[in-house]
């Protein structure tokens, strides 16, 4: 209970005098005695009101009831004269009822939201009475199944592809948990890539999954393995699949999974072989009477097996695939960006942030090339930690990656991209998009004229940040437009600079020779990096299909707390970017006097410097 001198306590009081005061006066309520408060699965109730209201079928007493968090929490309605559990949809087992929660707002007015929520209660009520709310237990049947379990401890993990036809899947069965998916090789490389090359992942056992018309109602809800093989009965093929299930010697497992309205959803199920005890006090199988050892008629088998004699045991399923994991199974982009190959050259502080939030929305295979190990000057804006150190960043990135997302497949390389490009052109082909945040120039070239020589095919994005990281750059370019040099002058200068410095405000130096580099943090980075990430996400997707530019300049107190100023360029085309904190797409058009693509450009290029002297800023060194 909070201090009685307290504001929270003061609003307590009067919330509970209000509610009261329109209980006993507009609906003929009286007060719950408190000593009967704490029976009702332990709420931390401090008061309560029961009344009764009229329906068509007859009288219901319902007790509303308020805790220690009211007037800023709601009532709660819990019904008195109930069927029993599970009857009726949204009424729990302690007689709560699954009211809508609006209201809470209204902590100034608690009568008024007990009277909201009454009339939400009688019409509740009557529906459950009438029948109208049935189909309530389908549409939301994970809430349902999941209530009364048989076998608390473990729970199935779901790889299974969740759609027809019924058909055998396979599952590993471990102490704590179990897994499902559609063949060995995925169930055991989820587990490898989830908990490590352990001994154990190395078999799986054979299960059913039986794909309904329908979600269950509760009372359709298997018992024993005679419901188990009546559900199968109604499925094509599957009697079949019983037959073949029951040649193994057990314990059986069976998914059941049906369209339920709000998409897709599955169940899981075990069962045991029915057995009898003979006069030694042994275990026999009884499935084999009558016949000698493996020539029962593997139908008849099944049918033995899967009797009223063996219990069913209802365990909780959880989905683990890719499709749940990226959007509850109702994003319709998961499947495409599952399929998608994603090549990111640097792992560094933007571009290891930039993969990993796109392997999060959803991308199913990474490969990671980066070189250089991680620093213990990395750390303070690099998604690894310390304990990484010393690590190669795309193995280390790979292996906290891989651990995290084992439905994806991650690789890495630790080598420079020219090695990479040189040693595994394949990868290169097989790459949906390539991401490169090296911010070398080399590097970058090389890259943009192997895409112009048709080498490489993909689009590829090139990301960087000005100084301070004030503003950052994402350009995705593709095979047969604008090349990245488009953007620049000969000089090597961008020629969009959204922010200006002089040289002695961007740059630090460590007590090291030629340790240059630039005091900002993870924070100032972000904006870069879902710049990109955005735009490669769009990319992935088709949503853009074009060479396009997106810029991001951060807050204008981030800049002029570092020292810089807004390019007059910047200013000049529209005066309302002055307050910065905001990205927008440019077209990056074609340049006819590029020195790369350009009309009068020569067919081969020499990868110096000299060639096509872009200056590297020191916001631009890996890190």
């Amino acid at each position: 209970m909070p201090d009685e001198s307290s504001a929270v306590a003061r609003y307590l009081r009067d919330g509970i005098r209000k509610i009261e005061s329109f209980l006993l006066r507009e609906c003929g309520a009286c007060r719950v005695p408190d000593a009967e408060l704490p029976a009702l699965e332990g709420r931390f109730l401090i008061a309560g009101w029961q009344l009764v209201i009229e329906t068509p079928a007859g009288q219901r007493r319902v007790n509303i009831c308020v805790d220690q968090q009211f007037p800023f929490s709601v009532p709660r309605f819990f019904l008195v004269d109930r069927p029993p559990f599970m009857e009726w949809p949204h009424i729990e087992k302690d007689g709560l009822m699954c009211l809508p929660n609006g209201s809470v707002g209204k902590y100034l007015q608690p009568e008024n939201v007990a009277g909201e929520l009454l009339r939400d209660a009688y019409r509740l009520i009557c529906a459950c009475e009438s029948g109208a709310l049935e189909n309530d237990f389908r549409t939301e049947f994970y809430s349902y199944w999941n209530r009364r379990l048989s076998e608390e401890g473990r729970s199935v993990q779901s790889l299974v592809r969740t759609c027809g036809p019924s058909r055998l899947v396979r599952v590993w069965c471990g102490k704590g948990f179990i897994v499902a998916g559609e063949n060995e090789h995925e169930v055991l490389s989820w587990l490898r890539k989830r908990h490590g090359n352990e001994t154990e992942f190395d078999l799986t056992v054979g299960a059913a999954l039986l794909w309904l018309e329908r979600p269950l109602l509760p009372q359709e809800y298997p018992t024993t393995a005679a419901d188990l093989y009546r559900l199968a009965a109604s499925v094509q093929n599957g009697k079949n699949l019983m037959a073949q299930l029951g040649m193994s010697p057990g314990p059986f497992y069976f998914l059941i999974g049906a369209e339920s309205g709000n998409g897709p959803c599955l169940a899981a199920v075990r069962t045991l072989k029915p057995t009898s005890t003979n006069l030694r006090g042994r275990k026999r199988d009884r499935s084999t009477d009558g016949f000698r050892p493996g020539k029962v008629p593997a139908s008849l088998q099944a049918t033995r097996i899967f009797s009223s004699e063996a219990p069913a045991t209802r365990m909780k399923l959880e989905r683990i695939d890719a499709e749940w994991i990226h959007g509850r199974g109702l994003d319709p982009r998961q499947r495409e960006l599952h399929a998608k190959t994603l090549l990111v050259f640097g792992c560094g502080s933007i571009g290891a942030p930039i993969a990993q939030q796109l392997l999060m929305a959803g991308v199913g295979r990474l490969i990671l090339v980066d070189p250089e190990d991680l620093s213990w000057a990395n750390v303070g804006r690099h998604p690894l930690g310390a304990d990484h150190v010393g690590s190669k960043k795309a193995v280390a990135l790979a292996e906290v990656l891989q651990k995290a997302y084992p439905h994806a497949h991650i690789e890495a390389h630790p080598m420079t991209s020219h090695e990479f490009l040189e040693k595994h052109p394949e990868l290169v082909a097989s790459s949906d998009l390539i991401i490169c945040a090296i911010a070398d120039w080399k590097a970058e070239l090389e890259l943009n004229l192997r895409q112009i020589s048709k080498e490489i095919v993909s689009p590829i994005l090139y990301t960087w940040t000005e100084s301070h990281a004030c503003a950052g750059h994402a350009v995705l370019v593709y095979s047969g437009g604008p090349c990245l040099q488009c953007g620049f002058s000969m000089s090597g200068d961008s020629k969009l600079r959204v922010t200006k410095w002089s040289k002695e405000e961007t740059e630090r130096r460590e007590p090291a020779c030629g340790a240059v580099f630039q005091p900002y943090g993870p924070v100032e980075l972000l904006g870069t990096i879902l710049a990109a990430a955005g735009l490669a996400l769009d990319g992935l997707l088709k949503k853009v299909s074009s060479a396009t530019h997106r810029v991001w300049a951060g807050p204008e107190v981030l800049l002029t707390d570092a020292g810089g100023a807004w390019s007059p360029q910047w200013i000049g085309e529209d005066s309302r970017r002055a307050r910065g904190a905001f990205q927008e797409d440019r077209l990056w058009e074609r340049d006819p006097y590029c020195v790369i693509c350009g009309e009068n450009a020569h067919v081969n290029h020499s990868l110096s410097r000299s060639d096509n002297p872009r200056s590297v800023s020191s916001s631009q060194l890996p890190s």
